[in-house]
Protein backbone atom coordinates (compact mmCIF):
# COMPACT_ATOMS: atom_id res chain seq x y z
CA UNK A 1 0.00 0.00 0.00
CA UNK A 2 1.45 3.00 -0.74
CA UNK A 3 2.34 5.56 1.99
CA UNK A 4 -0.30 8.24 0.89
CA UNK A 5 -2.93 5.82 0.85
CA UNK A 6 -2.04 4.20 4.08
CA UNK A 7 -2.02 7.59 5.61
CA UNK A 8 -5.89 8.36 4.47
CA UNK A 9 -7.26 5.17 5.69
CA UNK A 10 -5.56 5.73 8.96
CA UNK A 11 -7.00 9.20 9.16
CA UNK A 12 -10.25 8.17 8.62
CA UNK A 13 -10.35 5.28 10.79
CA UNK A 14 -8.93 7.83 13.73
CA UNK A 15 -11.86 10.59 12.32
CA UNK A 16 -14.49 8.04 12.71
CA UNK A 17 -13.34 6.56 16.29
CA UNK A 18 -13.02 9.74 17.62
CA UNK A 19 -16.80 10.80 16.54
CA UNK A 20 -19.07 10.82 19.53
CA UNK A 21 -21.06 7.70 18.71
CA UNK A 22 -25.18 8.52 18.41
CA UNK A 23 -27.37 6.09 19.98
CA UNK A 24 -29.45 4.30 18.30
CA UNK A 25 -32.78 2.96 19.05
CA UNK A 26 -33.69 -0.60 18.46
CA UNK A 27 -36.21 -2.22 16.19
CA UNK A 28 -38.32 -2.75 19.48
CA UNK A 29 -37.32 0.31 21.47
CA UNK A 30 -41.08 2.14 20.54
CA UNK A 31 -42.41 -0.60 22.00
CA UNK A 32 -40.18 -1.82 24.61
CA UNK A 33 -41.30 2.38 26.13
CA UNK A 34 -45.18 1.85 25.52
CA UNK A 35 -45.09 -1.13 27.28
CA UNK A 36 -42.96 0.56 30.71
CA UNK A 37 -44.73 4.04 30.13
CA UNK A 38 -48.30 1.97 30.66
CA UNK A 39 -47.75 -0.11 33.70
CA UNK A 40 -46.73 3.29 35.32
CA UNK A 41 -49.62 4.48 34.01
CA UNK A 42 -52.05 1.77 35.65
CA UNK A 43 -49.82 1.63 38.35
CA UNK A 44 -50.41 5.48 39.27
CA UNK A 45 -47.10 5.89 39.47
CA UNK A 46 -45.85 9.46 38.34
CA UNK A 47 -42.42 9.34 40.03
CA UNK A 48 -41.97 5.80 37.75
CA UNK A 49 -43.22 7.49 34.96
CA UNK A 50 -41.20 10.56 35.36
CA UNK A 51 -38.21 8.89 35.08
CA UNK A 52 -39.60 7.69 31.23
CA UNK A 53 -39.16 11.27 30.57
CA UNK A 54 -36.46 13.12 28.20
CA UNK A 55 -34.89 15.17 30.31
CA UNK A 56 -36.65 18.41 29.08
CA UNK A 57 -39.57 17.16 29.36
CA UNK A 58 -38.35 16.27 33.30
CA UNK A 59 -38.01 19.95 34.00
CA UNK A 60 -41.48 21.15 32.54
CA UNK A 61 -43.36 18.10 34.42
CA UNK A 62 -41.95 17.65 38.02
CA UNK A 63 -43.60 14.82 39.73
CA UNK A 64 -46.78 16.36 41.38
CA UNK A 65 -47.19 18.06 37.84
CA UNK A 66 -46.96 15.22 36.32
CA UNK A 67 -49.02 13.55 38.69
CA UNK A 68 -51.89 15.94 37.71
CA UNK A 69 -51.52 15.61 34.25
CA UNK A 70 -51.61 11.27 34.79
CA UNK A 71 -54.92 11.94 37.37
CA UNK A 72 -56.61 13.67 33.96
CA UNK A 73 -55.19 10.97 31.56
CA UNK A 74 -57.20 8.19 33.86
CA UNK A 75 -60.41 10.19 33.63
CA UNK A 76 -60.34 9.90 30.62
CA UNK A 77 -58.97 6.06 30.28
CA UNK A 78 -59.27 4.53 33.84
CA UNK A 79 -56.70 1.65 33.18
CA UNK A 80 -55.26 0.53 29.98
CA UNK A 81 -55.63 -3.14 29.36
CA UNK A 82 -53.34 -3.37 26.41
CA UNK A 83 -51.63 -1.69 23.94
CA UNK A 84 -51.39 -2.74 19.77
CA UNK A 85 -48.74 -3.31 17.86
CA UNK A 86 -47.57 0.26 16.46
CA UNK A 87 -49.56 0.72 13.17
CA UNK A 88 -47.33 3.30 12.07
CA UNK A 89 -44.39 5.13 12.70
CA UNK A 90 -40.44 3.84 13.25
CA UNK A 91 -38.31 2.60 15.83
CA UNK A 92 -38.78 6.53 17.86
CA UNK A 93 -42.18 7.28 16.60
CA UNK A 94 -45.84 4.84 16.62
CA UNK A 95 -49.28 5.09 16.48
CA UNK A 96 -50.92 2.80 18.75
CA UNK A 97 -54.04 1.51 19.61
CA UNK A 98 -54.90 1.79 23.19
CA UNK A 99 -57.91 -0.59 24.86
CA UNK A 100 -58.80 0.74 27.88
CA UNK A 101 -61.65 0.69 30.66
CA UNK A 102 -63.60 3.16 29.10
CA UNK A 103 -63.14 2.53 25.32
CA UNK A 104 -60.27 2.59 22.40
CA UNK A 105 -58.17 5.46 21.99
CA UNK A 106 -55.36 6.63 19.72
CA UNK A 107 -52.02 7.39 21.56
CA UNK A 108 -48.89 8.81 19.79
CA UNK A 109 -45.63 8.50 21.35
CA UNK A 110 -41.95 10.07 20.53
CA UNK A 111 -38.55 8.93 21.90
CA UNK A 112 -35.45 10.19 21.67
CA UNK A 113 -32.23 8.22 20.90
CA UNK A 114 -31.93 7.40 24.29
CA UNK A 115 -35.57 6.13 24.31
CA UNK A 116 -36.82 8.82 26.79
CA UNK A 117 -40.34 10.31 26.00
CA UNK A 118 -40.52 13.20 24.14
CA UNK A 119 -44.11 13.33 23.31
CA UNK A 120 -46.92 11.51 24.51
CA UNK A 121 -50.53 11.70 23.95
CA UNK A 122 -53.59 9.62 24.36
CA UNK A 123 -57.10 10.71 22.57
CA UNK A 124 -60.10 9.88 21.28
CA UNK A 125 -59.65 12.60 18.57
CA UNK A 126 -55.84 13.15 17.26
CA UNK A 127 -56.45 16.29 15.37
CA UNK A 128 -58.17 18.41 18.08
CA UNK A 129 -56.18 21.09 19.33
CA UNK A 130 -56.71 20.61 22.64
CA UNK A 131 -55.86 17.87 24.27
CA UNK A 132 -56.79 16.19 27.81
CA UNK A 133 -54.23 13.35 27.95
CA UNK A 134 -51.00 14.82 26.80
CA UNK A 135 -47.14 15.19 27.85
CA UNK A 136 -44.96 17.42 25.68
CA UNK A 137 -43.44 20.27 24.39
CA UNK A 138 -46.09 20.97 22.15
CA UNK A 139 -49.06 22.81 24.33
Amino acid sequence: MRGGLKSAILLIIGATSAAPALSEVGPFSITNVSDALVRAYNAEDAAAFHEFLAPSLQAKYPVEALRTALVRCRVLTHDIFRLSTPSWGSRRFGFFAVYAETRVFEMVLEIDENEKILHWVITDNVTAKDQQCTVSHVS
